[in-house]
């Protein structure tokens, strides 16, 4: 069932329409054990009506709301409320199948019935493309921002900047309110120093980066305060340390590569270096050459909030002889960036080191440290990466961590069943994996083994797939990927998916809508593209044991 609500009005503020409330309504099959039956020869069919958006729930674009020149009504006051959990917000979020801007709000007292607290609320503006999309919260406050999209383009992350004016992004330290893609990994809440304390979204302009395949989709937010004024931008000062170290200061006993200089501290970085990468390229962080599930990291993921000096130690007598410091996001810039660069040679320690004028922090941001140098082995033209995150490294989003391990495997042939479940079955997810086969092959999954049946009879799958995977040959259209169940609820029509598709040719994912994973006892076929030759897998979980 799916709650309905009316779309965000774009433009001046009229009278705010009271949303229904409805309840989530859980829905459950008992499942049993049966004959597997096989691929059939017409294959799945393509997703469907179970994917669209619910009627009404789309939304056009109108002009952006204009700042006022009169003073802005206060931000809404700290909410003494804890961070909602996803089955909180779950019974308002509709399902939608365009690209938006949702926003979660908890309702001003007006909205609650009688003797009872606050409810939430769902409000969601399509994205204009051009312009912004304007959260209207009335008298309430954001408690989670998030972005609606096509269930075929499904994002393998996102990224929210708070616009201070003059080409001034600070990147918002924020997490997703559940890490299931069907769930609330696309819905995102503040991150506040006590975590049981609600930081709400406060008044302001946002702009939401969605890497989506190769390329990055940017949609601008506004929300105005309770009275209907966008805030002008409030400025953003530099900090800058009392004291700060003299360059190269124990340097000596780091190893060669990235480093930061923490609170007078060097602190190592751990990264690959390579080729310079772009914004989209640093941040999908692949590495093509890898045949295993141990990709190398050409990005250093880093919280370092008191940073004053980017750098790279260097072999020993090494000689510099270009160092640029570029800046890849919020926005790529180079000019004004560093105020003083330093460079040492020795036959103790050689290095390159960036600082910010007037020896102010480094902002929360990707760069790029690019330096050509000769050593004792010749000439050398490397680039480091290095994420410098607004808060701690928390876990990579379930999509795009499969991209990361998974992007070697594109143009072999075959199918990945992944998980994130951690091995020791703690709580805390530990990343994507392959889920075991039972038995076990000599150095090849079985998915990759030719075989069409997996876990059907002659292997059995142990676990349930958070995510699968699609490989081909790296010039294979595996789009679209097509679903169904053909056990327990054979003929019912094709079952829905999202589809991460582009960030790597030859490789193809999904991940189901309605649930955390690929449940059993049932069996599955899937389908990656629509040739005549695409390659149709049955997929049976829970179902056959070896020889059975």
């Amino acid at each position: 069932m799916n709650v309905e609500f009316e779309p965000v009005r774009l433009g001046p503020r009229r009278r705010r329409i009271d949303p229904t409330w409805i309840g989530l309504v859980v829905v459950g099959s008992a499942l049993v054990l049966a004959v597997v039956k096989p691929w059939g020869g017409a294959g799945p069919g393509t997703a469907g009506p179970g994917t669209a958006a619910a009627p009404g729930a789309t939304g056009s674009a109108a002009p952006t709301s204009r700042p006022s020149n009169r003073e802005p009504d206060a931000s809404p006051p700290s909410v003494e409320v804890g961070p909602p959990a996803w089955a909180d917000v779950a019974p308002v979020v509709s399902r939608r199948a365009s690209w938006g801007i949702r926003a979660i709000v908890l309702g001003s007292a007006s909205e609650a019935s009688a003797g009872e607290p606050a409810r939430y609320v769902e409000r969601w503006a399509a994205d204009p493309v051009e312009g912004s999309a304007v959260v209207d919260a009335g008298d309430g406050a954001v408690v989670a921002l998030g972005v609606t999209f096509p269930p075929a383009e499904t994002p393998l992350a996102v990224r929210i900047w708070l616009d201070h004016g003059d080409r001034q992004l600070e990147w918002i330290d924020a997490r997703p309110i559940d890490e299931v893609p069907a769930r609330g990994a696309y819905l995102f809440l503040r991150s506040s120093s006590a975590w049981a304390s609600l930081l709400p979204w406060e008044p302001g302009r946002y702009r939401v980066d969605v890497l989506v395949g190769q390329e990055i989709r940017r949609i601008g937010v506004e929300i105005p305060d309770r009275t209907g004024v966008l805030p002008d931008p409030d400025g953003w000062a530099d900090v800058i340390p009392p004291i700060a170290a003299p360059p190269g200061t124990g340097l000596e006993g780091l190893p060669v590569g990235l480093f930061a200089l923490v609170a007078e501290t060097p602190v190592a970085l751990v990264s690959t270096p390579g080729p310079s990468l772009d914004e989209a390229g640093a941040w999908l962080d692949l590495d093509r050459e890898a045949t295993g599930l141990d990709p190398d990291s050409h990005v250093a993921r880093v919280y370092q909030s008191r940073a004053t000096r980017l750098g790279v130690v260097l072999p020993p007598a090494s000689t510099v002889q270009s160092a640029v410091l570029q800046r890849l996001a919020p926005f790529e810039a180079t000019d004004d960036l560093v105020g003083e660069t330093t460079t040492r040679s020795g036959d103790n320690v050689s290095f390159v080191a960036f600082a910010r004028p007037g020896g102010a922090t480094w902002r929360p941001g990707v760069y790029a440290l690019r330096v050509e140098f000769e050593d004792r082995d010749g000439a050398h033209d490397l680039t480091w990466h290095v994420e410098l995150r607004p808060g701690p490294v928390g876990a990579e989003p379930v999509l795009l961590s499969a991209t990361r391990v998974w992007a070697g495997f594109a143009g072999s042939s075959g199918i990945l069943l992944g998980t994130t479940a951690s091995i020791d079955g703690g709580s805390e997810p530990s990343g994507i994996r392959l889920l075991d086969l039972a038995p076990e092959t000599d150095g090849l999954y079985a998915g990759l083994s030719g075989s069409n049946y997996i876990g059907c009879g002659a292997t059995i799958i142990r676990g349930r797939p958070t995510v699968i995977g699609f490989v081909g040959p790296v010039d294979a259209d595996l789009t679209p990927v097509t679903s169904m169940i053909l056990f327990p609820l054979a003929d019912d029509g094709p079952m829905s998916v999202l589809t991460a598709t582009g960030a790597v040719p030859g490789l193809a994912l999904a991940v189901p809508v309605l649930t955390a994973e690929f449940g059993g006892p049932a069996s599955y076929g899937l389908r990656a593209g629509s040739s005549p030759d695409a390659s149709g897998y049955t997929i049976c979980i829970g179902l056959v044991q070896p020889g059975g």
